[in-house]
């Protein structure tokens, strides 16, 4: 499904994951380790890591089971993941650090609002600086104006949706269980689960 360069023109790929939306369908398929399947180093946003792993409040739908497995996959898999740092999650995690100290008041909780969309942005800016010459990315995300940014980066990078990430672990590495998934997901999520674009995955190439 991926047609790599070849020779002097090889790179090494890395799986980018700044979008929580690809963890959060992939558990629900318990597919999480299909990540690893490409045999290419995984990295994962700060602000993934923490808007996958935290708790939204009372009164809110936590969705357990998917949250609990994640989490329990993250900390399993802590030494096969990089955790990629951007500007506003450490500006989160500062925040909550001061939360904490000051004994969890409710009116002072660090408000997630927007937090994601801002951590996409920070994410671009720190993406372009975390890739080497010898290296390309392959970004996995299904927030639609996140591919935007991320589409206007001046480098090497693979652009997928979560729904052909499962294709092309079918088609590329034989995985059985990605044959059905997709329906799954549909039936677990009642159909709300973005398609993905006709295009997928987008090449992207230097200008």
């Amino acid at each position: 499904m991926i047609d790599w360069p070849a020779g002097a023109d090889a790179k090494q790929p890395h799986v980018l994951i700044m979008d929580t939306t690809p963890l959060s369908v992939l558990a629900i398929i318990e597919g999480l380790d299909w990540l690893f399947a490409p045999g290419c180093p995984v990295m994962i946003t700060d602000m993934v890591l923490a808007e996958a792993t935290r708790d939204p409040g009372e009164g809110r739908n936590l969705r357990r089971r998917t949250r609990t497995y994640v989490a329990q996959w993250l900390e399993q898999n802590r030494h096969r993941i990089t955790i990629l740092s951007t500007v506003d999650g450490e500006r989160y995690g500062r925040e909550m650090q001061l939360w904490e100290k000051a004994g969890k008041p409710a009116e002072l909780r660090p408000d997630w609002s927007d937090r994601g969309e801002r951590s996409v942005l920070s994410a671009i800016q720190d993406l372009k600086r975390a890739l080497a010459q010898n290296e390309e990315i392959i970004v996995i995300m299904d927030d639609r104006d996140g591919r935007d940014a991320v589409r206007a980066i001046r480098a090497d990078i693979t652009l997928m949706g979560t729904r052909s990430f499962i294709r092309w672990m079918e088609e590329d590495f034989g995985i059985a269980a990605a044959a059905t998934a997709w329906q799954t997901v549909r039936q677990a999520t009642a159909g709300t689960a973005d398609d993905g674009e006709e295009d997928d995955p987008v090449h992207i190439r230097p200008a």
